[in-house]
């Protein structure tokens, strides 16, 4: 699934970094405004539940997924 690097940032300063394809990535935000109750999220690093009412910021990183590696040219 090729997604886009999400930061989810709640009080108290924990910050769960995640791969959502683009259909997540919508509902997510379309949820936004209403900030209320329980997500549920399916990402590339697993399932998760998050608590709209406990989030502080979203931020959607620029660009493809980044790899980290050593090669050639």
């Amino acid at each position: 699934m090729p997604g886009r690097r999400v930061e989810l940032g709640f009080e108290g300063a924990t910050v769960l970094t995640l791969t959502l394809d683009d259909t997540a990535v919508r509902e997510l935000t379309d949820a936004l405004p209403s900030a209320d109750g329980w997500r549920a999220l399916t990402a590339e690093e697993g399932s998760y539940w998050i608590n709209l009412g406990e989030l502080v910021y979203v931020r959607l990183l620029p660009g493809e997924v980044s790899r980290v590696g050593f090669g050639g040219r």
